[in-house]
């Protein structure tokens, strides 16, 4: 039930985005603003955006099978790293859209401008509104979410402009609303970008390997530990391996305190998985280092 809801959420804001990106261009080609135009091609990506997010969301529900062993989670990691690109392209034509509106000005239509604005800025708010409530629970819904609220005040810094240019012809504020939002986008973006890059380099985000090195070193016949590695499957499920060189005991005895280190270090440091690989004799032979990072 919570997927098809999701689902349901993503197909109503994906027919206002739709509504809003004709009404802008409409408006935008017809009043000349450039914010209307720029703040239309946001709302196209935001359709885009709320797209690749639903299908990402179904994806990520499928069990894991004898292919995907990991299952499909990680759907949802790519979709939000593909649309913290798509933000970051904007962005970077906003910026150089509206350098050029200071450049070389033109006449705007404010009257058209500020009614077209107004509908965008209804619009907007209500697609945050259907997102709000589980922006949170993952990265992908974060982005989709980011979307929507940079362009939601780009409604709102086009609705200003709009009143400006109608009631005072202060046409520069145009571009210069553009500018703003663009980095305001840029800002938001920049997080949810790194953290997935991060995610799918396998990069170890959060884990403090020293703290885990030393809580392992502390339990009885362990006489070394080494070959760590961390990583994510998405941003709520971390996964850790490495090898623990024990006293020569029975393969029980072994077992048993395998898996309480397992348990502890699960519990202590929010490891959703851990993996621990047995070996005896090779911090004797000073064979590895507790440091070792190689496979």
């Amino acid at each position: 039930m919570h997927e098809k809801n999701e689902g349901n959420r993503y197909v109503w804001a994906t027919l206002l985005n739709i509504i809003i990106t004709l009404a802008e261009v409409i408006g935008g080609l017809l009043s000349g603003s450039l914010a209307l135009l720029s703040d239309a091609v946001h709302n196209f990506t935001d359709t885009l955006s709320l797209i690749i997010a639903g299908v990402a969301q179904k994806i990520s529900c499928k069990e894991q099978n004898e292919r995907n062993t990991f299952g499909y989670r990680r759907a949802q990691i790519i979709a939000a790293f593909v649309n913290s690109i798509f933000l970051v392209v904007v962005t970077v034509i906003l910026i150089f859209e509206s350098l050029q509106g200071f450049m070389e000005p033109h006449p705007i239509k404010g009257g058209l401008m500020l009614i077209i604005a107004f509908i965008g800025l209804v619009a907007n708010l209500g697609t945050a509104l259907i997102l709000h409530n589980h922006n949170e629970e993952s990265l992908n819904q974060r982005a989709a979410y980011l979307h929507i609220m940079a362009d939601t005040l780009s409604s709102v810094g086009v609705l200003l402009a709009g009143v400006l240019i109608y009631f005072f012809h202060i046409n520069w504020i145009d571009p210069l609303v553009t500018l703003f939002v663009a980095i305001y986008m840029l800002k938001e973006t920049w997080p949810v970008l790194k953290k997935t890059t991060q995610i799918l380099m396998q990069a170890n985000i959060d884990v403090p390997l020293d703290a885990i090195v030393a809580a392992v070193k502390q339990f009885p016949h362990v006489k070394g530990c080494h070959h760590f590695h961390t990583w994510q499957i998405d941003e709520n499920n971390i996964l850790l391996s490495f090898h623990v060189t024990l006293d020569d005991m029975q393969l029980s005895d072994a077992e048993e305190l395998v898996n309480t280190i397992r348990r502890q270090i699960a519990a202590e440091f929010g490891v959703s998985h851990v993996t621990v690989q047995t070996e005896v004799d090779h911090v004797d032979r000073g064979l590895i280092s507790d440091y070792d990072w190689d496979n």
